[in-house]
C-alpha cells in the first residue's frame, strides 16, 4: 500500500528541480476525483509509449479510476506538466497483450513484476497471465 507521507514527499520533488534524482520516467499524475470532485496528486511510473506514456497498477488501488472512460488528467514527468487523457485497460487478456509490449520495450522492468524469465531470457506466457491478473494498464494520451 502507497505510503501518504511518503507520496507528500515524492510529489514534493517531483514538482522540484530536483526531480531530475527520480529518473525519466517517474512521475505524478493529477486528477480529478470523480466522486469527491477534489483534485488529487499520485506519484506513478509513466514509462513512454508510442505517442504516448503507460502506467502498470494493481487493480485495487484506486487513483486510476478517475482516468477510466477518456477523463483527463495532467502528467507531470521530465519537469513538464502534460495534460493526457486516459484509457484504462482492464481486460486481463488485454493487459497480458500491453505488458508483452511494454516489456519488449522495457525488459528491466521485469524483476519489479517477480517475473521470472525463461533461460533465453524470454518472458513465458504464463508469467504474464499472472500479472495480468491483478493489474491494469492505463494509456496516457498527450492532450
Amino acid at each position: 500500500m502507497p505510503n501518504p507521507i511518503g507520496n507528500t514527499f515524492i510529489a514534493a520533488l517531483l514538482r522540484s528541480p530536483l526531480h531530475k534524482l527520480l529518473g525519466e520516467s517517474f512521475g505524478l499524475i493529477t486528477v480529478t476525483g470523480r466522486k469527491t470532485g477534489r483534485r488529487i496528486s499520485t506519484p506513478i511510473n509513466a514509462v513512454r509509449m508510442g505517442e504516448g506514456f503507460a502506467v502498470v497498477s494493481y487493480r485495487r488501488r484506486t487513483w486510476w479510476r478517475n482516468l477510466a472512460g477518456g477523463r483527463t488528467g495532467a502528467l507531470r514527468v521530465g519537469g513538464k506538466t502534460i495534460p493526457v487523457t486516459g484509457r484504462v485497460v482492464e481486460d486481463p487478456a488485454e493487459v497480458r497483450n500491453g505488458l508483452r509490449e511494454y516489456f519488449k520495450i522495457y525488459p528491466a522492468y521485469a524483476k519489479y513484476f517477480d517475473i521470472r524469465c525463461d533461460v533465453q531470457g524470454r518472458i513465458p506466457e504464463e508469467e504474464l497471465e499472472r500479472v495480468a491478473k491483478d493489474r491494469v494498464i492505463i494509456r496516457l494520451m498527450p492532450g
